[in-house]
């Protein structure tokens, strides 16, 4: 869903916090003057931004921040105070819930280079200013939240994209969003993982692993990362691969929000052989969920690479009106007259409702799935949390108290109607020929993964509702587990906050144990801590 991390939210739901884009650096700290003068915000505008949490205090920024980076920058970057008409529209989120998982900041900088991103991380280090970079903003980490009146990098200008001869990568931008990459690469008749929904960004779900449409093909987002720069906690700009800064590169692929800023990547490229994808969407009332669950575990047992089996839960009045209908839908990599045989095991369940067989391209998946940035999945929402989990398979019996969890919350509390529930099986046969440890990514042999997205648009009662929607969404995620799994694992970009640190990275001892030890020499003071952070 946010591998949309996150859309109707699959991306994922997810450009987190941890990303940015390019260009060459100074290799070691700048002489910065630490200036002690600070000021408290003054405006109506900052006071009400910077109180809009109580979780910990707000940060006394330098008077001279503004006129200090901007002369310390290149003229293309900007730096942006509360006071700024422009100020909201690079601070607002895709949750907009400020009790729960929204940090605030003092101040908005906005980097056109590498460099930029070097020495803003060393003014921010000078002035023990603690900093969060941000390129789609959909994470919703509760831990997000602990920053308040703090500084915000914004990636977005970060847009980078140069093709190698050979046409087989592309130096991308960390500041790239899935809508600039798949088109400019579509255009060139070549394709790669992304998350599924356009509005992220490209980094953000490949830095905790990054599922996709194509992962079956190509492997996971993770998987096309052959280089990156990336601009650590110290403010140093390093190249980390295979053979440079090697454990970096290791950590990168699956915790690298930890890490540092990841300014620029060199990305794996494919040729568009199979241009076409055929779909067809089957929709159940709720009596049918053991029958359709059950069918997704038949199928998914012998899953084609080229293949992908998701399913929705939503609540459609107009079809019932207390209970979510079921809908799955079947994508096919290939034309119609070879995907009747995926379609025919929900066929045969004598739907309620069928859609006739569709055809797009790799581009157009976003419009079928409605994962477009002007879709409903794409636009920011008073209060949205996502709920994950991965697991091998569907436990028909915990899916079904799940969804009465899901059912019952909805006639407990109308305004979270709009929830929905997402559940993406991919196929993993090229996820799994990467050796399983190769990279930090822990879950190479999860088939299904879980979004349980709880949304409302009740501003009014904003506070009341995030607790009633954090109480709802654990309820319905615990339950979905069942009583077989052992080892409860979570997508780290689908990670809440009460979730453990094996859930979300391994829990193999050498695992936590190799990722504890980076986090301490690439990150030892613990500045990249926002978001899922390793702790030492």
């Amino acid at each position: 869903m946010l591998s949309c991390t996150c859309s109707l939210i699959w991306g994922g739901l997810l450009a987190l916090a941890g990303l940015t884009a390019a260009s060459p650096v100074a290799t070691g700290p700048l002489p910065i003057a630490v200036r002690h003068t600070s000021y408290s915000p003054s405006t109506p505008e900052q006071r009400d931004y910077n109180a809009s949490s109580s979780l910990s205090p707000v940060v006394s920024l330098p008077r001279t921040i503004q006129s200090d980076l901007t002369t310390l920058l290149s003229p293309h970057a900007l730096v942006i105070l509360p006071s700024s008409p422009s100020f909201t529209q690079y601070t607002h989120r895709w949750s907009l819930n400020t009790h729960t998982n929204s940090p605030s900041y003092g101040v908005i900088v906005i980097p056109a280079s590498e460099r930029d991103v070097s020495l803003t991380i060393q003014y921010a280090n000078a002035h023990s200013i603690p900093f969060l970079a941000t390129t789609g903003t959909h994470g919703t980490w509760q831990g997000l939240s602990q920053l308040q009146g703090g500084m915000a990098i914004w990636t977005r200008n970060l847009t980078k994209m140069e093709f190698a001869a050979d046409g087989n990568s592309a130096t991308l931008g960390g500041g790239l969003r899935g809508d600039d990459v798949v088109p400019a690469l579509w255009a060139r008749g070549k394709q790669t993982t992304t998350g599924s929904c356009r509005c992220v960004s490209l980094l953000g779900p490949a830095l905790g692993g990054g599922h996709g449409w194509l992962q079956g093909q190509y492997g996971l987002g993770a998987d096309q990362i052959l280089s990156a720069r990336v601009v650590l906690a110290n403010g140093t700009a390093v190249k980390a691969s295979s053979t440079e800064n090697s454990d970096l590169f290791w950590a990168l692929r699956g915790a690298g929000h930890n890490f540092g800023v990841v300014t620029e990547v060199e990305y794996k490229l494919y040729d568009a052989v199979r241009p076409e994808w055929t779909y067809q969407s089957f929709t159940f009332t709720q009596d049918r969920l053991e029958e359709v669950y059950r069918v997704h575990n038949e199928v998914m047992r012998n899953q084609s690479q080229y293949v992908v089996y998701w399913s929705l839960w939503r609540l459609v009045p107009e079809v019932d009106p207390v209970n979510p209908i079921l809908v799955s839908t079947v994508y096919y990599n290939g034309p119609a007259s070879e995907a009747t045989s995926y379609f025919a095991p929900f066929a045969a369940l004598s739907p309620l409702q069928t859609t006739p067989v569709q055809t797009t391209d790799y581009p157009g998946l976003a419009a079928a799935a409605q994962f477009r940035v002007t879709d409903w999945a794409c636009q920011p929402k008073a209060g949205a949390t996502v709920y994950g989990m991965d697991v091998d398979s569907y436990d028909v019996r915990g899916l079904r108290k799940s969804y009465n969890a899901f059912r019952d919350m909805m006639r407990a509390e109308p305004a979270l109607s709009l929830s929905m529930a997402y559940l993406e099986g991919y196929a993993l046969q090229a996820v799994q020929a990467v050796p399983y440890a190769s990279t930090a990514f822990a879950l190479r042999d999860r088939k299904l993964l879980y979004g349980f997205l709880v949304t409302y648009e009740d501003t009014a009662r904003n506070k009341t509702l995030d607790a009633q929607a954090q109480n709802w969404g654990e309820k319905v995620r615990d339950a979905a587990y069942g009583e077989t799994v052992k080892q409860k694992s979570v997508y780290v970009n689908y990670a809440k906050g009460s979730e453990s640190l094996q859930a979300m990275y391994g829990y193999e001892g050498w695992r936590q144990e190799r990722l504890k030890m980076l986090k301490k020499k690439y990150d030892p003071e613990g500045r990249f801590s926002f978001y899922a952070p390793i702790q030492v």
